[in-house]
């Protein structure tokens, strides 16, 4: 059995959610380990805070994507403690490592290597680092992120070594049950707490809400539930529709796991690639209706596990990098302006879903499908990651 460190983005600091699939599913072989501690996770809800607080100005926000990566770089050396023994590889949550030991790295996008902040400074640094025999493989969540890399880097010195491993979710083991009076939609914002109050608008909460309103006037059977921060001004607004139902606190897994299981379609018309929570909703036998930007059409077979939308017309999505935009101050208040043009769309979609029962239960079997077996299965993930981890440690 070998042994993989899994590295959070600075030293101690919590891992994303995302990596519980990872850590309790690995490949054949191999074994996870992690460590944290206490003042780690102090420092990130300083610095979560931070970011909170800085992207509401925009002048601000450029100085600060400049000085960001080298804090996140002097906070790791300053917290760079001993690693655990008998470790065969560490692999790298979207941060590059200086250290000569086999490491491998996996990314959302070229950005997240220079801490989400601005690469041109410190763009000849992470080549080096890339290029160098330590670095053994990179590894994008999706093809977008693949050619985020590609536009940002000169990746000529370690283009062979990035390769795009999708992100799996395990399966859910659980017969769906449908319920033919009602037909419940969901729309779940995140539970990172470092980006709650920003979840709302950013995942397509304004939009779900103006949709629902055409929606519950059309179709007298359909209810909607909202497990997201909602602003106290929205939740006024809609306190008095007796189909909409509002869960705005992070909420134990199983509380969740009902919401999904008793479901009938995922709404997601979100201005970023949200990834995990798509899966998830697949996982659960739901049809998709997700916003086509950036990488959602990786997740969202159009048609098929789903329907995609377009996204807001007046809103930039991403640098001419093709690394998103997301949290920029006039990103921010761009999405804040809802798209009449978008909420038709997704009325029109979710409407199919709503009408035709057979295609409803029809386009959520193959997602779930494709959780199970296809592209997004752990099966398919850790076959990947196998090939990856035994070539990484052959040396």
């Amino acid at each position: 059995m070998k042994t993989v460190f899994l590295e959070g983005r600075a030293g101690g600091w919590a891992l994303h959610s995302l990596y519980d699939e990872l850590i309790y599913s690995p490949p054949e072989g191999y074994e996870f380990v992690v460590t944290a501690n206490k003042s780690g996770l102090s420092s990130q809800n300083i610095i979560h805070s931070l970011n909170r607080r800085v992207v509401r100005r925009n002048a601000t926000k450029v100085l600060y994507d400049y000085i960001r990566p080298l804090a996140y770089y002097f906070y790791n050396r300053l917290n760079d403690g001993p690693r655990p023994k008998n470790v065969d590889l560490t692999y790298a949550s979207q941060h590059v490592i200086f250290r000569e030991e086999p490491w491998i790295v996996d990314l959302e996008h070229a950005g997240a290597l220079a801490a989400y902040g601005k690469i041109n400074m410190f763009k000849k640094i992470i080549e080096r680092v890339l290029i160098s025999r330590s670095c053994k493989k990179i590894i994008p969540w999706t093809q977008m992120g693949k050619k985020s890399l590609l536009a940002s880097f000169d990746c000529r010195g370690f283009e062979d070594k990035i390769e795009v491993v999708n992100l799996a979710v395990r399966p859910k083991g659980f017969q769906k049950e449908f319920d033919d009076d009602k037909i419940k939609l969901l729309f779940v914002g995140t539970a990172n707490r470092a980006n709650i109050e920003h979840s709302f608008a950013i995942k397509g909460g304004n939009e779900v809400l103006k949709a629902f309103e055409f929606l519950r006037k059309e179709y007298r059977n359909v209810e909607l539930v909202v497990r997201s921060y909602v602003p106290a001004g929205v939740k006024k607004e809609y306190a008095n529709f007796r189909d909409i139902r509002i869960i705005d606190r992070i909420v134990p897994w199983k509380v969740l796991d009902y919401e999904f299981r008793t479901a009938d379609i995922f709404l997601f018309p979100g201005h970023s690639t949200p990834g995990m929570v798509i899966l998830d909703a697949m996982s659960y036998e739901l049809p998709v209706v997700a916003t086509d930007v950036w990488g959602n059409k990786e997740l969202v077979d159009d048609g098929r596990t789903g329907f995609l939308i377009r996204g807001a017309s007046k809103v930039r999505y991403h640098d001419e990098n093709l690394i998103p935009l997301w949290g920029e101050p006039k990103f921010m208040i761009a999405i804040c302006q809802v798209d009449p043009r978008m909420v038709k769309e997704l009325v029109e979609k979710t409407s199919i879903l709503v009408e035709d029962k057979a295609l409803r239960r029809k386009i959520g079997a193959t997602g779930r499908w494709e959780v199970e077996n296809g592209k997004f299965s752990i099966k398919t993930r850790n076959e990947k990651l196998k090939k990856i981890f035994d070539e990484a440690t052959e040396d």
